[in-house]
């Protein structure tokens, strides 16, 4: 049973992730009561986005727009306004803050003591769920008392980064105790990928471990999904190898996660068609992946942008606090002429990011003066903050500034450094329109031919 509240008060169930106020209840899907546990948490504090990213998706790789879906989820089911918000408050360039009331029952002295620590951690849900799961819960046949850790493990590895060293730990014993089952062995390889740091001395020693850990998986086991996926994503991403990783890619569907991938690949390889058809059939298995500016991105990077803007359009009544929507429609504008436009959504998420008044009115007087090759001329010389603007991190930020204003050799460049950094943006280059004036350039060509493609780049 719910606790009393005052009239006009939001109750919590967490027992059936439900919110009530009054006659009115409200189903929470899985993400959105995570969200609203971590904000009920930090009330009155800034929760940033990459700790929102950290502890309700855990080591599950998704876009900040993912954030923004959840958080604009949650003020429609409050009835909350984010450009005066009674529950959710957007912190310019850092996150969000709950400012409402505190809500009765936020969290219900019936919980165990393990499972409020749980929630307090912000995975309540998937603890329950975790930990109620049968005691067979993969198809190989765990040994009775090697159910409990090997759960305990792939929580920690889906849910607590902080805590990976005990998860292989965890993995290692019971791989040597029961050499022959596969999935602990893959769930160790998936604890090393998290800890992978591209700009690490170690990092071409670590990413040959998990690939040895991966190897022994599918040498026994050809069919096995999570290993097939991890292993495409390893060798397309860690080693840009376009070639053997599409048939990995191919081995672990129909997993949602991997149409989710592939179709990143496929988009950087340009082939957009199909990009577009495993994105959509991605976002109809998994409703938290849905964003419709992924389609729109696809038509972007289709080089088809009226389709782009139509598809982003729709979402103009839903998306007004939504970064990655407004960096989109920037890019967009830009494509399409309207240079005016553009500016004012790059304005937008120039002070989403925080960036003073005295930035954006010197971004407005490059504008006046020299258009957009001025604004990117001021970012790429005298932008202090280096924040993301739509851009990415640098060095590729610098290399899509570089490309704007003409300076060729400059963009090639940056576009090197990005590539030994280990970026993933990287990976996009040949497909992203904003590059379209170095494609017959002979760096870039080689870039593509030597580090992506390896093909004719009239073939993309």
């Amino acid at each position: 049973m719910l606790k009393t509240a005052n009239k006009g008060q939001w109750v919590i169930n967490h027992r059936q992730l439900s919110l009530q106020n009054g006659t009115k209840v409200v189903e929470l899907d899985p993400k959105q009561y995570a969200l609203l546990v971590l904000l009920l948490k930090f009330k009155h504090q800034d929760v940033s986005k990459s700790q929102i990213l950290s502890e309700v998706w855990g080591q599950r790789v998704v876009s900040e727009d993912a954030i923004y879906v959840a958080i604009n989820g949650l003020r429609r089911l409050l009835g909350d306004d984010a450009k005066s918000p009674k529950y959710i408050k957007t912190i310019s360039g850092v996150g969000y803050r709950w400012v409402g009331p505190p809500m009765c029952d936020a969290l219900p002295s019936s919980l165990d003591s393990f499972l409020l620590k749980a929630a307090l951690c912000l995975v309540a849900v998937s603890f329950v769920v975790f930990w109620q799961m049968p005691r067979s819960p993969v198809k190989q046949v765990i040994p009775d008392h090697l159910t409990e850790p090997f759960n305990h493990a792939r929580f920690i590895v889906n849910n607590h980064p902080e805590q990976l060293d005990k998860a292989i730990s965890l993995l290692k014993s019971i791989s040597v105790e029961q050499p022959d089952l596969a999935d602990p062995i893959y769930w160790l390889a998936k604890a090393h990928f998290s800890q992978l740091q591209p700009m690490s001395t170690s990092y071409q020693h670590d990413k040959q471990h998990i690939k040895t850990i991966l190897e022994r998986v599918l040498s026994s086991h050809p069919e096995h999904k999570g290993a097939n996926l991890l292993y495409a994503k390893l060798i397309f991403m860690g080693e840009m190898n376009i070639h053997e990783a599409e048939a990995y890619f191919l081995n672990a569907l129909p997993q949602s996660e991997a149409h989710h991938m592939y179709g990143q690949y496929l988009l950087a390889v340009g082939r957009t068609d199909e990009a577009m058809y495993h994105i959509q059939t991605y976002q109809s298995m998994e409703p938290d992946g849905y964003s419709s500016e992924s389609v729109a991105w696809v038509y972007m990077m289709s080089q088809q942008f009226d389709k782009a803007f139509e598809a982003l359009d729709r979402l103009r009544p839903y998306s007004q606090s939504n970064k990655f929507y407004h960096v989109c429609l920037r890019a967009i504008y830009e494509q399409l002429g309207h240079f005016d436009l553009a500016l004012e959504e790059l304005i937008w998420v120039m002070k989403y990011e925080g960036y003073s008044d005295s930035d954006i009115n010197m971004i407005e007087k490059h504008f006046a003066a020299n258009g957009m090759k001025g604004v990117y001329r001021w970012l790429l010389y005298h932008d202090t903050r280096k924040a993301d603007v739509g851009h990415y991190s640098a060095p590729m930020s610098q290399a899509r500034y570089a490309a704007a204003i003409g300076d060729t050799q400059l963009a090639l460049h940056y576009l090197e450094q990005s590539r030994l950094a280990g970026q993933y943006a990287f990976m996009w280059i040949a497909a992203d329109p904003h590059f379209l004036s170095l494609k017959q350039e002979k760096g870039f060509i080689q870039l593509v031919q030597n580090h992506i493609l390896k093909v004719e780049i009239s073939n993309i």
